[in-house]
């Protein structure tokens, strides 16, 4: 009843039994991810607002009625455009007296100066006359410049914003006409905790993002620190630079502030998982020549799901980023290749 095997039932109890055997001496399956070199930034973080890199809000000198508005709500202007007219009537009325009366300022000083050579005046009258001629020129120069405080410029090359007034109305000295605002670069306000100040220093980069533009990070640079410190708040405010030369940035938006304290272009990277904590030793599992290699590293900066090597490795190894529990030093290993996510 039992004699011998068939040769198709012997086949299959060969293979059978072989091959457990063949999986053992192949090894467990892991997956492994090649050592990374990215960027690495150590980057201090805060928050902070866009603002104008000059803000001007212009306004008269001189009381008057609004003749002319010579811009448009919003109009982008060079500096020195003239934005606004006064009335000048009285003006241009007390520069034409002024110049009559230094005309006879100016002649009443030349008959002085006859008389004086001729020896029929004093030296008294001289100078009487010559004083009158500069007041003359006094008021000339001064009905000059009421005259041209009539005529409002801009300061600065940059944006106007709305208007406070209309054309006929009568403004008194100093009233709001409009707002001009410089618009690249703008400026990046922020503060830094007192325990950091040190870490901050003129010229620094930095990087700001904000909820219109997710994803992206524009870069600027550190031109101003106040030295003096808040009492208050125990913090030292701070000033950037930000290029805004497509005009996509506004002042007053709220932005995340990151301040780039150091920056190592190819720093090794690995993924967190791939660390096995082994009492106060951090270890990670090599595959070298096939089999498990355990290496002690030094961990630097954690990132989302990867974390940064500072020693154990040099780059060219490749590591088991998933099963390294099933493993142990010196066994054999099958491998799958796993791509990382940028």
């Amino acid at each position: 009843m039992f004699g011998r095997p068939r040769p198709l039932f012997a086949a299959l109890l060969l293979l059978s039994t072989a091959w457990p055997l063949a999986q053992a001496a192949e090894g467990p399956l892991v997956e492994v991810v090649p050592v990374e070199r990215t960027l690495v930034r150590d980057e201090l973080i805060t928050f902070g607002s866009l603002r104008s890199d000059e803000s001007v809000m212009i306004r008269p000198e001189i009381a008057g009625r609004l003749a002319t508005l010579h811009f448009r709500e919003g109009q982008s202007v060079e500096a020195g455009a003239l934005l606004v007219s006064l009335d000048d009537a009285i003006a241009r009325a007390e520069l034409a007296q002024a110049r009559a009366n230094l005309n006879l300022a100016e002649s009443n000083f030349q008959r002085a100066q006859m008389l004086f050579k001729r020896g029929a005046s004093n030296a008294q009258a001289l100078d009487e006359a010559s004083a009158q001629q500069q007041a003359a020129r006094a008021t000339l120069a001064l009905s000059q410049a009421r005259l041209d405080k009539s005529r409002i410029l801009a300061p600065h090359a940059g944006v106007l914003g709305l208007r406070h007034v209309s054309p006929g109305d009568y403004l008194s000295e100093g009233q709001d006409i409009v707002n001009l605002e410089v618009l690249n670069p703008l400026k990046v306000e922020f503060r830094i905790a007192q325990k950091a100040v040190s870490q901050i220093r003129l010229g620094q980069p930095i990087e700001i993002s904000l909820d219109a533009y997710p994803g992206e990070r524009l870069g600027g640079e550190i031109y101003a620190i106040n030295p003096r410190l808040d009492e208050a708040g125990r913090s030292q405010a701070i000033r950037a630079h930000i290029d805004n030369s497509d005009g996509r940035l506004s002042p007053g938006q709220f932005v995340k502030v990151s301040v780039i304290l150091a920056e190592r272009p190819t720093a090794l990277v690995i993924p967190e998982e791939a660390v096995m904590p082994v009492g106060e030793r951090l270890l990670v599992n090599l595959v070298v020549d096939g089999k498990v290699e355990l290496r002690e590293v030094k961990l630097g900066k954690r990132m989302d799901g990867k974390v940064e090597v500072r020693e154990g490795l040099v780059g060219d190894e490749t590591l088991i980023s998933a099963g390294w529990q099933k493993v142990r030093a010196g066994i054999a290993v099958r491998t799958k290749v796993v791509e990382q996510t940028p």
